[in-house]
């Protein structure tokens, strides 16, 4: 590998996490512009899987993947599709309709740490010290960014961290399941497969959007179309990015995305954090990054 490439991966990476972050706001302004969680849902992953069916198919014979997964993949894909995309995005678009978007990232990317819990429990691997320790680190970061210390009152509703709760246990079953289940399907026919049976769900969670189709704004257009956009554009920059340095550096460089969305939301929103809540978000960092470089090591 040439220089050049080691530094493109990087910076692919970098825009990654740029625009996983950049999705979230985009998400949250739309929620907050009055377009429903079901419908956006819709029109996002139904867009977006539409273009991922065209990568899917130019790149098709150059993956030297099938048309169609084995028999054997096609239960796992439909739990992926089901519980480790549609539900975690479900949980998230309805938590950000209770709080804001930093909240709900923070909820979202505790993640890796229930990764951690149920290798913890199962012994299916081992886990060493270090993460054991990050795993108190990001809870009590999350105890931090919730405002439950120093007599402050839980500034969202329950039912709100509830489903942030949920969007970050069904993410982390797409780690483990895809992790367990699906390592041999090549990724990009996982990934198309994933989002065809995420999308249906969606239809079946929203069966009138055809009958009762939401009224869009003409000037609220151009970001629900960017919203398809970053359906899948970070997808495709962290792929190029993992083929160029590796998955291990791409995904410690990926962490950005939470300090980002935290930035882009004060900036585009005018989302604020008190400096606990701050710090709260840089000790659920630092537990995700020990825990992606020791998984690497």
């Amino acid at each position: 590998m040439n220089d050049k490439t080691f530094k493109a991966g990087y910076i692919l990476a970098l825009g990654a996490a740029l625009f996983y972050a950049l999705q979230v706001v985009v998400n949250k302004f739309n929620l907050s512009a009055g377009l429903s969680a079901r419908d956006l849902l819709v029109i996002t992953y139904t867009g977006g899987t539409l273009v991922l069916m065209v990568v899917f198919l130019l790149q098709r014979k150059k993956s030297g993947a099938g048309l169609f997964p084995e028999k054997r993949f096609w239960m796992p894909l439909v739990f992926q599709g089901v519980i480790g995309a549609a539900l975690t995005s479900f949980f998230f678009f309805l938590a950000m309709e209770k709080m804001t978007a930093g909240i709900c990232s923070m909820l979202l990317y505790l993640c890796p740490i229930y990764v951690c819990i149920f290798f913890m429990a199962t012994g299916i691997r081992k886990i060493s010290f270090t993460n054991k320790l990050a795993v108190g680190l990001a809870f009590a970061g999350a105890v931090l960014v919730l405002n439950l210390v120093g007599g402050g009152s839980l500034k969202w509703s329950a039912a709100g961290i509830f489903l942030g709760l949920l969007s970050g246990l069904c993410y982390a079953f797409y780690s483990i399941h895809a992790d367990l289940k699906l390592k041999e399907i090549p990724a990009m026919q996982m990934l198309f497969y994933m989002y065809v049976v995420a999308v249906i769900t969606f239809w079946i969670l929203n069966p009138g959007f055809l009958l009762h189709p939401p009224h869009i704004p003409a000037g609220l257009m151009p970001m629900v179309a960017f919203a398809i956009v970053l359906q899948v554009l970070p997808l495709a920059l962290i792929n190029l990015s993992i083929r160029m340095i590796g998955s291990n550096k791409t995904t410690v460089i990926a962490t950005l995305e939470l300090p980002l969305t935290i930035l882009l939301a004060f900036l585009i929103l005018g989302e604020k954090m008190n400096l606990l809540q701050i710090i709260g978000i840089g000790l659920v960092l630092a537990a995700v990054v020990i825990i992606q470089v020791k998984k690497d090591e």
